[in-house]
Parts: structure tokens; sequence; C-alpha cells
């Protein structure tokens, strides 16, 4: 509904209280005018605020209208008859603060741009109107930072044809003195819009805004961004830029109802300008030196790609670039051992202030496990698809990684092989059981993972001995066996069905959570000795007895040819392919340890029973009848195997 509202004394109200400011050759400002200004910006932000209010509240009468409007340059200001005109007034007056050499003058301007725009959006009139004026402004700055162009690129529109003869007219001159601070200060305010539109949830003002921002974006040249403004000016856009974006890929996926809206034009421009938002955020030639200011933009550059990654169909030219910048940017984290730190970080939270005190900052950083989760859910999400697209280097990727975390652990003799999977895999579980809102994508993605089903066995022992061409996926199945790593996540919980209860019924991790106890439910089932006889220490396997023979090959030959692909089957396939071997051979395959599985089948039991509770009261936030009907199988199992 659109609410009858006159911007002239908005208009009025701005230019009285701001034009003794606004003709400042060169924005230099003494200490007094300083002080002063910034209270006639507090008074005009207040303002504005009030107005706001009292439109929402009074929705159908008129609202704040002045008949006359008085400037101190003239006596009289013409009242303005279209919207149009009078915003472009508003917005010009304003503008010309953010080219300020102060940062509390820009701060408060942005934040009278950004009230103002919620009253447009109250008011349901001119929404794209305003906003391409921000974004006019956007283009203008950019372009007098570069000294590329004096006129914004050409789009084709009518509407910046007219632009060019009013808006662009009027704000070229406001932002002669604009800087990277200015574009930065620009990219806050539409950042700070985006908040707003939020919390309002209205689909008709979002489509605007990524409409006309996504052609905003489309028109700044971001090729010559590299080399211009000073380290500090280049600090606050690179973060003002990427927390810009971060928050458009967070919104626009919010709002994604269909493969169209997932395919939006900003969203691929995003994904276009990840390499040079790397190289801005994190290359050491350019300022990111201090470690703090390092670990905030690698948390803010990871984020904004995780979130493309679940918004974007990422193909694998994409994908294969992908590695090859978390190589580049992120190696650190990725070479990092997960087993580290050892007793010291189990004792406090991160962030824990005594956690702090007891380590040197050049030592360990209270945020390096937070950055390492992501940046290994990263590189396994991109490894992990490149292979599901019949990508051999995906997998390659994969083992290299793996490699580095277990040097030399993957070609030892046996006994030790099969220990150091479980421990590893041990360690991964614990460095993310407490990120609740990646845990269960890792966990599903490594459910996903392919395997081949031609296996050879040695005639001499009865032992598998993988073909040339098999050994990497021989390998990481052994490390991310799905069958340990969900006996593993249990014991992480301790056994405690509550804590399963909460993630099945929590906003942010319910949908992933029961995807996947459905899927390692299924594979119990499928798999029922191995996850019977599973022991966390590793000994529960008769391999610990065999002599495997795996040999150190050159890593050269891992690859394999990718002439013909290869069938595949999952892996719990292949796991009971191994016990039906070690059963022709005459060997037990696994050594019950009855305390994990029964302290694994009373925690599923109990959580069965806990879902069906809250399901009959209705308390269960959807219908878990598909869960139910596993855990039924399940408990099947349990009384006729058991």
């Amino acid at each position: 509904m659109q609410n009858r509202f006159d911007y002239s004394y908005l208009c009025c109200l701005i230019d009285d209280s701001l034009h003794p400011y606004t003709a400042l050759e060169g924005n230099f400002l003494t200490k007094e005018k300083e002080k002063a200004l910034l209270i006639a910006l507090s008074q005009v932000f207040r303002e504005v605020e009030v107005l706001k209010h009292k439109l929402a509240s009074d929705s159908e009468d008129t609202v704040a209208i002045a008949p006359t409007c008085y400037s101190n340059s003239s006596g009289t200001l013409t009242i303005h008859s279209e919207d149009h005109p009078c915003l472009e007034k508003i917005v010009s007056d304003l503008i010309v603060f953010l080219a300020s050499e102060s940062q509390y003058v820009q701060h408060l301007a942005g934040n009278i741009l950004v009230a103002t725009s919620k009253l447009v959006g109250t008011s349901g009139r001119n929404w794209n109107e305003f906003l391409h004026l921000l974004c006019v402004c956007l283009e203008v700055a950019a372009y007098h930072t570069l000294s590329y162009s004096s006129k914004p690129s050409k789009r084709g529109s009518e509407d910046l044809i007219r632009d060019l003869s009013s808006s662009f007219i009027l704000l070229r001159p406001r932002l002669k003195h604009s800087s990277l601070s200015t574009v930065a200060g620009l990219a806050r305010i539409f950042r700070n819009i985006l908040k707003y539109l939020k919390q309002e949830n209205d689909d008709q003002l979002v489509r605007v805004y990524f409409d006309c921002v996504g052609s905003c974006l489309n028109s700044i040249p971001w090729d010559l961004l590299n080399e211009i403004g000073q380290p500090v000016s280049k600090i606050v856009f690179s973060g003002n830029i990427v927390q810009l974006f971060c928050s458009m890929v967070e919104k626009c996926g919010a709002e994604a109802t269909s493969d169209s809206v997932n395919n939006h034009p900003i969203l691929l421009k995003i994904n276009d300008l990840v390499p040079k938002l790397l190289y801005w955020c994190l290359d050491k030639q350019n300022f990111c030196s201090e470690m703090c200011l390092s670990q905030y933009f690698k948390h803010k550059t990871l984020m904004l790609m995780i979130r493309l990654s679940s918004k974007l169909h990422l193909d694998s030219s994409i994908l294969v670039s992908w590695l090859l910048l978390l190589q580049k940017h992120f190696q650190d984290l990725l070479q990092q051992p997960i087993g580290e730190p050892g007793w010291l970080l189990n004792e406090f939270e991160d962030g824990s202030p005594f956690l702090a005190s007891l380590l040197d900052k050049e030592e360990h950083n209270i945020c390096s496990h937070h950055l390492q989760r992501r940046a290994i859910f990263l590189f396994m999400k991109c490894s992990l698809s490149l292979t599901s697209s019949r990508e051999e280097n995906g997998l390659l990727k994969l083992h290299e990684w793996l490699q580095c975390q277990l040097p030399g652990a993957l070609f030892v003799e046996q006994d030790l092989y099969w220990e150091n999977c479980m421990n590893f895999a041990l360690s991964f579980i614990q460095l993310f059981v407490h990120e609740d809102d990646i845990l269960f994508e890792v966990l599903l993605l490594l459910l996903n993972l392919p395997v081949h089903a031609d296996q050879q066995i040695c005639e001499e022992t009865g032992t598998f001995l993988p073909m040339e061409e098999d050994k990497i996926l021989f390998h990481i199945s052994n490390v991310f066996n799905p069958i340990h790593l969900f006996h593993l996540f249990l014991a992480e919980l301790h056994y405690d069905h509550q804590v399963l209860l909460d993630y099945l019924i929590s906003r942010d991790t319910g949908i992933n959570c029961a995807a996947y106890l459905l899927k390692c439910l299924r594979l119990v089932c499928k798999s029922w000795d191995l996850f019977v006889g599973f022991s966390p220490s590793g000994n529960s396997q008769e391999q610990s007895r065999k002599k495997i023979k795996i040999l150190q090959d050159d890593p050269n030959s891992l690859a394999r040819s990718p002439a013909a692909p290869v069938e595949r089957t999952p892996v719990p396939l292949l796991l009971e392919m191994g016990c039906k071997l070690d059963d022709k051979y005459g060997h037990k395959h696994h050594r019950t340890d009855v305390k994990t599985f029964e302290e694994a089948k009373d925690c599923l039991i109990s959580l069965k029973t806990s879902v069906e509770r809250l399901y009959k009261k209705n308390l269960f936030p959807y219908n878990p009848g598909v869960l139910l009907k596993r855990f039924v199988f399940l408990y099947l199992s349990f009384s006729s195997r058991t």
C-alpha cells in the first residue's frame, strides 16, 4: 500500500540545516565547524527517523507537508511539484559529506541516507528512483576515484539517458572530491539498506534493490581498482565491499524459490569478482600483514565463497580455480594439522580470556580453528563436487591434502595404517562437531564419496590389494569410513540423544541433521557387522592382523587416465564386499566392542522414543515420518541380530 508523503519538507529541512557546510571548498573542516556539522547532521537524522515512524503509524494521511521552503542562499526555495527532483536534491545535499575527510561526518551522512531509504520504502513510492540515484553516486565516485571516465558506462536504458541530463549532471560536481573511502561509504550504505530490507520482507523492494545494485556493479571498472588508494583506505574499501557482497549473497539465496532466482546476475557478478576480492583482502603485498586483520578478511572471504557455493551451480572450471585460490591464500589453514593443538585448547572455549592469556598470539590465535574448519569445508566441497562430475583432479587434490595431514601414514605397515585412519577421523569429527552450521553439511558431503567397485584379492593372504588406479579412493574411503564417522560422531556427543534431538528441531540444523541420520541409519542396516564391531581404538578390524601391501608409489602415478569413466559404487557396498571376502578366506572381519555398540544402540533408541513422543503431542516442527520409519527398521535389526 502506498502512503502519501511530500518529500519537500525533508528537502527543505536538509537544505536549511546543511547548506552552510555543503559549499565548503575542498571539504576541509576546522574543529569548530566539524562539531557544528556533526550536531546538524544528528538533528537531521533524528528528524528523518521521526518522519519514518510517523509515516508508518499514520498510513492514510499526508505526512509533514510544508507549503514553503527557504534556503540560506536566495531566501526562498521553489517547492518541488514532483518527488524525483526533490529526491535528487536530498541525495545531492547529503552525498557531498561522504567525500569529507572526517570519518564521523561520513558515517552520519551515510546514516541519514539509510534512514531516508527506510522513509522511501515505507511510503511505497519512488523506491526505484531513490536507489537509482545512489547507484549513480557509486558509479560517479568510482569513476572519479579511478580518473577513468567523466561519464558512467553505457547501459543502454532510457533511464540513464535521462540521468545524463539531470541526476548525473547534478551529482557529479558534488563528488568531485570523492575517494576510495567514498566508494566504501556507499557500499556500507547499500549494505545497511539491505539489513532494513531483511526486516521488512517486501519482495518487491528486494527485487528492485538487486536489479539496481546489480546493474551498478556491472558498470564499475573493477580491474582498475588494484593499485588505487592508500593502505588505510584500501582496507576500509575492501572490508565494506566484502561485507556488502556477503549480505547480498545471503539475501539473494534466502529469496531463492527457483533456479532462475539462484542464477541472478548479481550472484554471477560477485562470483566473477572472487579472485579480485581475495587479492585485495589477502595479498600480503597489499596490506594484510597484521594477524587480526588478515584473519578477519579470511573469515569474510571464506564466508562469501561458502555462501556462493550453496547458491550457484559451480562448473568444473570454477571449482578448479577455487581450489587453486584456496591453496594460494589459505594454504596455512589447510596444512595446519587437524589434531593440533593439544590438551590446552580442550580446556577452554574459543574466545575465552583464559585461553588468550595463556597462549602467545604468534603461537596460536584463538580464531584459527574457526577459519580452519571453513577452509577445509570449502576445500572438500570443491574437491568432492569435482569428483561427482567425474573429474579425477578433485580426488587427487583430496588425497594430496590427506598426505599433508598424515605424512607417510598412508604407506606404513598395516597396524599403524588403520590406527592412523581412525585417529584422523576422530580429529576430523572433533574439529567440526562444535560448528553446527557446517557440521552436517560436511558429514553429508562425505557420505557421497564414491569408490571403485573392482578390487583385487591377494590369494596368499586373503586381503585387499587395490589396483594401481584405485589407491587414491582406497585410502580416502578408509579414512572417511561413514560407519566409523557415525560412531565417532555419536561418541563426541557422549551418546546424548538430547543433543541429537536439539539438532533435529533446530531451524538451522534440522533439515541437514535429519538427512544425515536417514542416510546413516540406512548404512547401518546395510553394513550391520561393521556397525556392531566398531571400536574407537581402531582394533575392531581384522585387517590390523593382515599384511596389506600398500606401496609408496610415485605421486605422479596416482592420477588415473580419464580415458574412460569407471563405474563406481557407494562406500558401504565396498565395506559389505570386504566382509564377504573375509568370510571367503576364513577371516573374522570384526571383533565386537560391546560397550561402544550398546551406547550407540541406547542413544538411537532413546532418540526414536523422544521423537515419537514429541510428534504425538504435535510439538515436533515438521513431519518426521520418514525418519521414524527408518528407526523402526533399525529397531528390528537391534532385536533380531543382537
